[in-house]
């Protein structure tokens, strides 16, 4: 059997006060113990790294990102994680949950793109404000804890994230959303795609048509809404099936399927494979990372 999704919550050690924690890799190392980064993880807080020596490969959600110095990688809070070869490469980390970043700085985050990356490599952010930001980011945190550098440390943090998701290289397709409304339609569709698999059911929680809906998943990402939909639906049954224990029928039931057969013809329309003709095929590369 593969390796199951291992959930981490934010629990910082004695004396690190406030939503943010500054480590360093070889911190987390010593914490962790050697077991601790085997399987994949699954967080409740946003995790950035900046490597500063050595190299190795982060997977997040099936793309594996190779690492070299001045690299940065920011994986977020729900996304499914697995650690390469973590001796291998050492670096400052930040580690904090999501409200420890204000509400306005998310929302910018957001609307500053359809789709935030997870890494950056050091070319795009080497001498540009993200990188200066960072620095600061680092100093302040080296000052002594107390609750005026906690609040200093959270507002130098966001300008970093908010710099970071301008710092996409020119010709990467990513691009500010058309309207304001396909931003709730994505963030909707985040929250619900368990229990809402139709467009006209998002289409009516937001009051749009379903036709508008359609107009702005196009214009945004070239993709119908309904596909949007599917590609997240899609991407949790992958998830659940690399890392998990679960049976098929108990995934499409977690899925908010009531048959596990009409799951499995979904799957196979969408991914070009059964579930369990996927699970086969990755579950060996999960085991090894």
């Amino acid at each position: 059997m593969g390796q199951n999704i291992r959930p981490v919550r934010y629990e910082p050690p004695p004396g690190v006060t406030g939503e943010i924690e500054l480590t360093s890799l070889a911190r987390m190392r010593a914490r962790g113990g050697p077991r601790e980064f085997v399987a994949p993880q699954r967080l409740d807080f946003d995790l950035l790294i900046r490597v500063e020596a050595g190299r190795a490969v982060h997977t997040v959600d099936f793309t594996g990102y190779p690492l070299a110095p001045g690299d940065l990688m920011w994986v977020r809070a729900g996304q499914v994680q697995q650690w390469g070869v973590i001796d291998a490469i050492e670096g400052p980390v930040f580690l904090f949950t999501p409200p420890a970043i204000d509400t306005g700085t998310w929302e910018l985050i957001r609307s500053a793109g359809v789709a935030t990356p997870n890494h950056w490599a050091a070319a795009t952010v080497s001498g540009t404000p993200a990188s200066t930001a960072l620095a600061t980011a680092l100093a302040t945190a080296a000052a002594v804890g107390t609750r005026l550098r906690d609040a200093a440390l959270a507002r130098v943090l966001a300008a970093v994230l908010l710099l970071l998701v301008m710092a996409v290289p020119e010709g990467s397709g990513r691009r500010p959303p058309t309207h304001q409304a396909f931003v709730w339609f994505r963030d909707e569709v985040e929250k619900s795609f368990r229990s809402r698999h139709k467009v006209a059911e998002y289409a009516a929680r937001l009051g749009y048509s379903t036709r508008t809906l359609n107009r702005l998943a196009r214009e945004n990402t070239g993709l119908s809404a309904k596909q949007l939909v599917d590609e997240r639906i899609v991407l949790e049954a992958k998830r659940l099936l690399a890392h998990g224990p679960d049976p098929v029928a108990r995934i499409a039931a977690e899925l908010g399927f009531d048959d596990s057969s009409n799951f499995s013809k979904y799957f196979h329309q969408r991914a070009g494979t059964t579930p369990a003709a996927f699970r086969d095929r990755v579950r060996p590369q999960a085991e090894t990372g």
